[in-house]
C-alpha cells in the first residue's frame, strides 16, 4: 500500500520512485549504465584525446604549477552555466591522476558553489529565483532545504541532482551559509567517481598503446595492479550509486521533497 508522509508543508509519497531506486537489479543496473558510460569515456580518451597525449603533457609541464589555477579557473568561470561538471572532473582523473585530481575538482566545485551562493544571494537573485518558480519540484526542494538545515541540504548534496542546478537553488534560499559550505562534503562521494573514470580512462588507453608497441607493462607493474585499477573502478561507481540511493531513501522518510525522478 502506497504511504504517504506529510511534512514541513509538503506531501510525499513513499512507494513514489521508480523500483529501479529501490530494487538490487535496480542498483545492478544502474551500475552497468554507469560502467557503460565509463566505457565510452574511455573510448573518447583513447580515439580522441590520446594521440594529442605527448603535446598535452608538454604543454602541463611548461604550466607547472599554474596547471592546476588554470584548471580551478575554468571550471569556476564555466560550470555556472551548466558546463558539465562531470566532464572536467573526468578530465582531472586523466590529467591529474585520482588522489591531485579529486583535490583540484573538490577545491573548484567547493570554490564554484561558494560564489553561486553569493550570487545568488546578491546581483542574480531575481533572476534565478524567476526560473526556478517555474519549477514546483524543484521550488518544493527550496522549502524543505530552508526549513530543515544541514541534515537534507547534505542528503541533497549525495542523491542525484545536478550540482549546479542544486547551487543555484541552494544560493537562492534561506539557507544559511555555514550550512552551504559544510553541505559541500556531500558532493565528494560523486567527485572520486568521475576523477576515476578519468584516471582509468587515462590508464587505458596508456596500456593498450604499450600492448601496441609490444612493450607489455610498464616497469613496476603487475596483473594484480591492474586488476585493483578497474576493481577500485568498479568500487568507486558502486558507491556513488549506493550513496546516491541511501540518500534519496533517508530524504523520503525524513518527508523530504519529491525529487524529479
Amino acid at each position: 500500500m502506497s504511504e504517504t508522509i506529510s511534512k514541513a508543508g509538503l506531501e510525499f509519497n513513499v512507494d513514489r520512485m521508480h523500483p529501479i531506486h529501490r530494487r538490487w537489479w535496480g542498483v545492478a543496473a544502474k551500475l552497468l549504465g554507469a560502467i557503460a558510460i565509463g566505457g565510452v569515456l574511455m573510448a573518447i580518451w583513447y580515439w580522441g584525446i590520446e594521440p594529442y597525449e605527448a603535446r598535452m603533457e608538454e604543454a602541463l609541464a611548461e604550466l607547472g604549477p599554474w596547471a592546476p589555477v588554470i584548471f580551478i579557473g575554468f571550471f569556476i568561470l564555466t560550470t555556472p552555466w551548466f558546463f558539465p561538471e562531470s566532464v572536467l572532473a573526468v578530465a582531472a582523473g586523466a590529467i591529474f591522476g585520482i588522489w591531485w585530481g579529486l583535490l583540484w575538482v573538490a577545491v573548484a566545485g567547493t570554490a564554484t558553489a561558494v560564489g553561486m551562493y553569493w550570487l545568488g544571494h546578491t546581483v542574480l537573485r531575481d533572476s534565478v529565483e524567476r526560473r526556478l518558480s517555474k519549477h514546483p519540484k524543484i521550488r518544493a526542494i527550496d522549502q524543505a532545504a530552508s526549513e530543515k538545515g544541514l541534515e537534507l541540504v547534505f542528503l541533497l548534496r549525495l542523491a542525484p541532482i545536478n550540482y549546479t542546478v542544486l547551487n543555484w537553488l541552494l544560493g537562492v534560499s534561506r539557507v544559511r551559509f555555514k550550512t552551504f559550505l559544510l553541505s559541500c562534503i556531500g558532493m565528494f562521494p560523486g567527485n572520486l567517481a568521475t576523477v576515476y573514470v578519468g584516471y582509468a580512462a587515462r590508464h587505458t588507453a596508456d596500456l593498450a598503446t604499450r600492448v601496441k608497441t609490444h612493450q607489455g607493462l610498464a616497469p613496476g607493474d603487475s596483473i594484480v595492479h591492474e586488476i585493483t585499477i578497474y576493481g577500485g573502478l568498479v568500487v568507486s561507481l558502486l558507491v556513488s550509486i549506493i550513496v546516491a540511493r541511501v540518500a534519496l531513501k533517508a530524504i523520503r522518510q525524513s518527508g523530504g521533497p519529491a525529487l524529479p525522478e
